[in-house]
C-alpha cells in the first residue's frame, strides 16, 4: 500500500512539475510540497519523486560586516543607553501592523494560532507602548513555553548543523554540534533568538552595519529554506533588497523579522 501511494504521488507530482516548468519565476507546486515530503517520506524518496532542489542564485552584493563583540553580560544596562532609533513610525501607522505581528510571532514560537484572549493580551502590551521584542519575550519566557522546553523534542541533526552554522557566521561564536545532543529544540531556538537580539543590540548606533548583517542573514535564510517563506520579501534572495527594506523600518521591525525567520527555520527542521 505504501509503495502504491508513493507511485501515485510520484506520477501526480511529475505531471504538476512538468506543467510548472513553463513558469520559472513562480515556485512550483512540487517545490512548495518539498518540505512536507521531506517529513513524510524522507530526503531520498523526496528527491526521487520531485528531483533535487533547484539551485538558488544568491545575491552577494551586500557583504557581511564585522561582527561586534558581545559583552560577557549580554543584558548589561549599556544597551539601554543607545540613542533614539533613527526611523520611527507614527503610532497609528504601527498600530496597523500589531495584529499581523502578534499572529506571526505567536505561530513561529509556539506552532499554533493564538486565541482571541491571547491576542488581546499581547495587543495590550503594544498599545501601551510595549515593544515587539517585549511581546516576543512574553511568549518565550512564560510557563507555557517553559513547558514546551520540557517536551521530548530533541534537536535533530539538521537543526544542530544549522545552529552551529548560524552561531559561527552571524553570532561569531563557535559551538560544537555534540554539545547540542539531547537538547530540546524549543530551548535551542529560544537561545539562538536571544543571541541574535544580542548581536543586533551590540551594533549600537552603527545602523549601516546592522542593516548589512540583517540583509546577508535574510538572503542566506531565503536561499537555504526556499519553500518555507510565503511572503515575497522573505523569500527574496537579494541581499540588496533586504538591506533596502531594513533601511526603511524601525529597529524593532528588524528584530521581529529576525526572530520570526529563525523560529520558522527551526520549526521546519523539527
Amino acid at each position: 500500500m505504501r509503495l502504491a501511494l508513493i507511485f501515485v504521488l510520484a506520477l501526480s507530482l511529475h505531471i504538476l512539475h512538468a506543467q510548472d516548468a513553463t513558469n520559472q519565476k513562480t515556485l512550483s507546486f512540487a517545490e512548495k510540497m518539498r518540505s512536507t515530503l521531506m517529513k513524510v517520506v524522507g530526503e531520498r524518496w523526496t528527491t526521487k519523486l520531485i528531483g533535487s532542489a533547484p539551485e538558488v542564485k544568491i545575491d552577494n552584493s551586500v557583504v557581511l560586516p564585522a561582527l561586534p563583540k558581545l559583552l560577557d553580560d549580554a543584558r548589561s544596562v549599556a544597551v539601554f543607553n543607545k540613542k533614539q532609533d533613527k526611523i520611527i513610525f507614527k503610532p497609528e501607522q504601527e498600530a496597523k501592523y500589531h495584529y499581523a505581528y502578534i499572529k506571526e510571532i505567536y505561530e513561529a514560537t509556539r506552532q499554533t494560532k493564538p486565541n482571541d484572549d491571547e491576542v488581546a493580551k499581547l495587543m495590550n502590551i503594544l498599545s501601551q507602548g510595549g515593544s515587539r521584542e517585549g511581546v516576543y519575550h512574553a511568549l518565550v519566557l512564560d510557563s507555557t513555553y517553559g513547558g514546551m522546553e520540557n517536551y521530548d523534542k530533541p534537536v535533530k541533526s539538521n537543526a544542530a548543523d544549522f545552529a552551529v552554522y548560524f552561531y559561527g557566521r552571524y553570532i561569531g561564536k563557535k559551538i560544537a554540534k555534540e554539545s547540542l545532543k539531547g537538547m530540546n529544540i524549543y530551548s535551542l531556538k529560544r537561545l539562538v533568538g536571544d543571541k541574535a537580539l544580542d548581536i543586533i543590540d551590540a551594533y549600537g548606533d552603527n545602523r549601516e552595519d546592522l542593516e548589512k548583517w540583517y540583509a546577508v542573514m535574510s538572503s542566506d535564510l531565503a536561499s537555504k529554506f526556499p519553500s518555507l517563506w510565503s511572503g515575497k520579501v522573505r523569500k527574496d534572495t537579494s541581499s540588496i533588497n533586504h538591506k533596502s527594506w531594513a533601511s526603511q523600518v524601525p529597529l524593532q521591525h528588524i528584530k521581529s523579522e529576525t526572530l520570526i525567520k529563525l523560529h520558522g527555520a527551526f520549526n521546519s527542521m523539527m
